[in-house]
């Protein structure tokens, strides 16, 4: 078992949680640490995302970790076709060509500095892929998808817990995001990059072996 599986309660991030507890924070990032002490209620409010937590059990005004999950999906049909063809067979065998498969967004994930250095962060992927394989999910959800900050220790963290680059390059995930208005401007963003804040990444649930 792991620090949260043996230590840990799981609840719904809520105002009556937030006015229990200490504030949350990771020690490295104002911005996250923000979302989750008080932009998280609001996107729970209007249906953004919806947010979750691991209280101490044995002291639950601390908070361990926190997270954030939506719905998404990804767009096969909009990929080159080398890439469409490759995970048109990884994700289906070829039974059906399906112009999305649904998932799940992790759009936050933290741990409290506290507790750093634990596997948290690893523990958490792994309830959330469980929990989206379980029979009492409501829908159809095939992937796990991180849009995960374009940091080395941050993309070797996500590659570690079997997620994948949903593009090797750069260059054709921004193509992808935000599709040139024509080609005269795709071509000036090839020849003239840019370096992306963060990158996206899946994890296919049926396939991932820290869930089998």
């Amino acid at each position: 078992m792991g620090f949260i599986a043996d230590n840990c309660i799981f609840e719904v991030l809520t105002q009556e949680v937030l006015s229990e507890c200490y504030p949350f924070t990771c020690g490295d990032d104002a911005d996250m640490d923000e979302f989750f002490q008080r932009d998280a209620l609001t996107y729970a409010y209007r249906r953004i995302g919806k947010s979750y937590c691991f209280r101490l059990e044995e002291d639950n005004r601390k908070m361990v970790a926190c997270f954030t999950l939506s719905n998404d999906s990804i767009r096969i049909w909009d990929l080159g076709s080398s890439k469409k063809n490759a995970m048109w067979k990884e994700l289906t065998n070829r039974e059906k060509m399906l112009s999305r498969f649904p998932g799940v967004l992790i759009g936050r994930l933290a741990v409290a500095e506290q507790f750093a250095g634990k596997g948290i962060g690893s523990e958490i992927l792994d309830f959330i892929k469980l929990w989206f394989l379980s029979d009492e999910n409501k829908t159809g959800c095939r992937l796990a998808i991180v849009d995960a900050k374009n940091k080395p220790n941050v993309l070797k963290f996500y590659e570690k817990n079997g997620f994948r680059f949903l593009f090797n390059k750069e260059i054709d995930e921004d193509l992808y995001i935000k599709p040139p208005k024509n080609e005269e401007e795709r071509k000036e963003r090839i020849q003239h990059p840019r370096t992306l804040t963060t990158r996206l990444m899946y994890c296919d649930l049926l396939n991932d072996e820290s869930t089998s």
